[in-house]
């Protein structure tokens, strides 16, 4: 439906109509009646913005890309509906891309994501530090790093004190009196494994306990992953008293099997892991979580990108969050 069919309706200027519509009426002083005049034969006219006129107008797309590992992964499901939100409210909609843990997949969205000339893109990454592909696409489009970041880069990011958040949480089980505490980690080389064992091995040592090999294990970060490590773990027959696993999934897992193993053997082990809390109720056990606070990561990230959209120098280019660490059925 064109803008003249609402200049034949309500006898306004084209120009006029248009401010109106895009929301600049008050910038050029347009009556509130002719406002509502305006709107009201849009409405009855059923009138939609051309998206491709406006984004050729703008030279914007008014789209985001959003890219992460695993859609099934409730800390990825909880993070992109926060951060599609968020940009949402600024005016853009969200093009969301699952890589399932993929890197090959990761450099495919980032193709599909440039063609299609986004505005920006946001980022989990798979890949532990930057490669030849990204290098290109940072100069096609601005780009933001989210939870997962690159050891040693200029692009912005945000993510959260994991090692401080392991250290916290590993030095909670020892003080109630759990010496052997095993590890079930992700991937090796990537980001959050490295930081978040890193504060395993540094809280073993505040502690003056030695590291264990025989309770380390590194495999995924799926609910497989976390099942496979813990049949393992228990195979070795080694006297367990507490498990940390690197995420939510990879403890879903490790439950399912330690659950199983509780029961014939009458005795429990205490588990612990990263963003578990929503679970505290579903498993009548105690349990100790470090929990990230998503809302404050997508509500960082989406300001990072915008600011770098529309050329505005941000206060912070890289961002740390705190984490918390909690504790359910502990006295």
């Amino acid at each position: 439906m064109s803008l003249k069919e609402i200049q034949e309706i309500t006898g306004f200027s084209l120009s006029t109509i248009s401010r109106v519509l895009n929301k600049k009426a008050k910038e050029f002083k347009i009556s509130e009646k002719a406002s509502r005049i305006i709107f009201e034969a849009a409405k009855k006219l059923n009138y939609r913005p051309n998206i491709l006129a406006r984004s050729l107008r703008l030279q914007k797309t008014m789209t985001i890309g959003l890219i992460v590992s695993d859609i099934q992964n409730p800390f990825f499901g909880e993070l992109c509906s926060i951060t599609e939100r968020l940009l949402r409210q600024h005016g853009y909609s969200t093009i969301l891309c699952n890589t399932n843990e993929l890197p090959e997949n990761e450099e495919f969205y980032l193709k599909i994501l440039v063609d299609r000339q986004v505005d920006g893109i946001i980022i989990a990454p798979i890949h532990t530090e930057e490669w030849d592909y990204i290098e290109s696409v940072r100069k096609e489009t601005s780009v933001v790093l989210i939870d997962r970041v690159f050891l040693t880069t200029d692009l912005p990011w945000v993510t959260s004190e994991n090692t401080q958040a392991a250290e916290n949480l590993i030095s909670e089980l020892i003080g109630l009196g759990h010496i052997r505490i095993a590890f079930l980690g992700g991937i090796p080389g990537t980001y959050i494994n490295s930081v978040r064992y890193k504060g395993y091995q540094k809280a073993l040592e505040k502690n003056s306990l030695k590291l264990d090999e025989n309770l380390v294990l590194f495999k995924g970060y799926s609910k497989e992953a976390g099942e496979e490590m813990m049949e393992k773990l228990l195979k070795r027959n080694i006297d367990l008293e507490a498990v940390f696993c690197v995420n939510n999934l990879v403890f879903f897992g490790a439950m399912k099997i330690v659950q199983n193993y509780e029961k014939p053997q009458k005795r429990s082990i205490m588990m612990a892991g990263f963003d578990i809390s929503n679970y505290a109720n579903v498993f009548e056990r105690p349990l100790i979580s470090a929990d990230q606070d998503i809302e404050s990561l997508a509500s960082s990230a989406v300001l990072l990108l915008l600011d770098r959209i529309n050329n505005r120098l941000s206060l912070e280019n890289n961002i740390i969050l705190p984490i918390s660490v909690n504790k359910y059925r502990l006295v």
